[in-house]
């Protein structure tokens, strides 16, 4: 019986976990719906053809034919089998297993064997209807109901997949998020036993997308204000003699005294070593966190220098900064600089896909020969970072630059 393909339970048990895990978030979904009384699309039964032997296939083996009828009789889905009896000529009547039909998700789980598993994603379902339609809803009476459904099935099986005790707490957040839809706080301050920010970031993939759906919006919460580091170059600028500080863009922006230049430098490291400079502040670009400078005022009115890694990256940076503050000039992102240290390269792990509208020609050069990499060295990409440039030469480069941008008379003593 070689050519004939009957289904086995085993079979057809693989065939509706196949089925249970394409459908259930989908059924967890329609069950929220119908139990906060929306219209829903009814799950559909699943049937499974079982593809009994012909009376000639049955002749050609006999004991094949017989075992498998026996394993349906003695299958706990037997109760789910459409039987029928054939009048077979050669071998007499014959009552045989023809289809497996499954009414609904949990025949369709219990076939699988994802029975307790269902039970659990259905119970938590009906809580969270049981929570919208008493409580939620009464402090989001503009939630769209198709938006919540959505979620519901977006979230079910990662819902499902939590221990009591995190599911317990995804229910006591989103009550008080619901309730408390103005307030920002610090996760830690939450009044919420349990709930402190490592829990928050590792569930906020569950809370976002009910929240939002509820609410329309993300969960506020009080963020840690970023600082930049700022390493003061000419003590006369240095407020009350502090020269190494870390300060917020809104504390940054109240700098008491306007420098001659300000150098962005890339590299913490670089930016802690660079040598008194009259008139210069250094400021620790933190990569993108460069486009919170757009908010400091002062910026604008003061010569910008920027150092980067010579990368695509560090150009794409350099572009963001420039579209703020289209004065900035960059140092030591350029050809020259390339090709003088192109030994010192390696490989840009994952290059910037950024388009870079805000560079000169000559960055704009020195960007195209990053991306071409360098065949001779195996290299698809160039990188060169900032510390494998000589520090006595680099900063020769930016005493000139500073020079020639900002040309001062000496500040008095104070």
């Amino acid at each position: 019986m070689s050519d004939v393909c009957m289904i086995t339970p085993d079979e057809a048990a693989a065939k509706a976990l196949k089925r249970f895990e394409r459908d259930c978030r989908a059924w967890a979904a329609a069950l929220f719906a119908s139990s906060c009384g929306s219209a829903g699309e009814r799950p559909q039964a699943y049937s499974i053809p079982l593809h009994p032997p012909t009376e000639k296939q049955a002749m050609a083996d006999r004991n094949a034919a017989r075992a498998w009828a026996r394993t349906w009789h003695s299958s706990p889905l037997a109760g789910d089998v459409q039987w029928t009896s054939r009048n077979w000529g050669s071998i007499g009547q014959q009552t045989i297993p023809v289809r497996l039909t499954l009414e609904s998700p949990s025949d369709i789980a219990r076939a699988a064997g994802a029975g307790a598993l269902w039970e659990r994603m259905s119970e938590r379902t009906l809580r969270l209807a049981e929570r919208y339609s008493e409580r939620w809803s009464k402090a989001c009476p503009s939630t769209d109901p198709d938006a919540l459904v959505a979620a519901v099935r977006a979230v079910a099986g990662r819902c499902c997949e939590l221990e009591e005790r995190d599911w317990e707490m995804l229910l006591l957040a989103l009550d008080w998020l619901v309730d408390n839809q103005d307030a920002t706080y610090f996760v830690r301050q939450l009044p919420i036993r349990g709930i402190d920010t490592k829990w928050m970031e590792g569930h906020q993939g569950l809370v976002k997308p009910l929240h939002r759906a509820l609410t329309g919006r993300d969960p506020q919460f009080a963020r840690q204000a970023g600082q930049f580091r700022v390493h003061v170059l000419d003590e006369r600028l240095a407020p009350g003699d502090l020269t190494d500080l870390a300060l917020s863009v809104e504390q940054l922006g109240r700098w008491p005294r306007l420098p001659d230049c300000v150098l962005i430098c890339e590299n913490m490291v670089n930016v802690l070593a660079l040598p008194p400079l009259p008139g210069v502040i250094a400021i620790h670009g933190g990569g993108f966190a460069v486009g919170e400078l757009a908010s400091v005022p002062w910026l604008s009115h003061v010569p910008l220098l920027y150092w980067g890694d010579l990368d695509s990256n560090g150009f794409a940076i350099l572009n963001q900064l420039r579209s703020h503050h289209g004065h900035v000039t960059s140092l030591m992102m350029d050809a020259p600089t390339l090709d003088r240290y192109r030994d010192l390269c390696v490989e840009e792990p994952t290059p910037s896909k950024a388009t870079c509208s805000h560079l000169t020609p000559s960055e704009q050069e020195a960007l195209a020969l990053v991306l071409a990499g360098d065949e001779s060295c195996n290299l698809r990409t160039l990188r060169l970072e900032q510390e494998r440039i000589e520090w006595a030469w680099a900063c020769e480069q930016i005493k000139r630059r500073v020079e020639y941008t900002a040309p001062r008379n000496e500040r008095p003593e104070e």
